[in-house]
């Protein structure tokens, strides 16, 4: 399994519309994704800034897979621009090697 973490500051709009947003438009595009496991977001605190941060994780079966899943996202945000505007800060991807959920 393979993941790919982005991490955003939140320049134009709220947390909750990018939540709503994530909801309605983006999950079912990311989760039709060929070798789709999982998504997740995360809103952190408001940084030095003063911005809110917006962190994603994105798990797929193979390596490929989830670094598409980068441009699906990248589609999907210039998408919504109208709406908020989300700034990539950093983005990693790599093999998930110890992994466990409760049972």
């Amino acid at each position: 399994m393979h993941a790919s973490i982005r991490r955003y500051r939140l320049v134009k709009g709220t947390p909750d519309l990018v939540q709503a947003k994530v909801d309605t438009v983006f999950l079912p595009r990311i989760s039709a994704a060929e070798g789709f496991v999982g998504y997740s977001v995360m809103v952190t605190g408001l940084g030095g800034d003063g911005l809110p941060g917006i962190v994603t994780v994105s798990l797929f079966e193979q390596e490929a897979q989830a670094k598409a899943s980068s441009r699906l996202a990248a589609d999907w945000a210039a998408e919504m621009a109208d709406l908020f505007v989300l700034e990539k800060i950093s983005e990693d991807s790599g093999r998930i090697v110890s992994r466990a959920e409760a049972g």
